[in-house]
């Protein structure tokens, strides 16, 4: 009995292979961007000009520390802080 309602519940609601046509492939591709062109012009024209940068060098120091900072952290499974005295990663 389990078989036959089985049977024909996949009868009713399994989909019916051949029943729709296939759809038309649509592929999209963008503007050809890449991340890193912006990042060298503003660093050339900040040469160029002698006008500093938004992310100075503080900046790319604070946020290579927090990537050393959460690694420390991975590895040593637990909480890290910065020392700022040492200038080190204690935890």
């Amino acid at each position: 009995m389990r078989q036959a309602y089985v049977e024909k519940w996949h009868l009713e609601n399994d989909p019916k292979l051949g029943q729709a046509a296939m759809s038309e492939t649509i592929s999209f591709s963008g503007p050809d961007f890449d991340d890193v062109r912006p990042h060298l012009w503003t660093f050339f024209e900040a040469v160029r000009t002698r006008k500093p940068v938004v992310e100075d060098v503080v900046f790319g120091h604070n946020a290579a520390l927090a990537c050393h900072m959460a690694n420390e952290s991975y590895f040593r499974k637990g909480t890290v802080s910065w020392d700022d005295a040492s200038k080190t990663i204690s935890g």
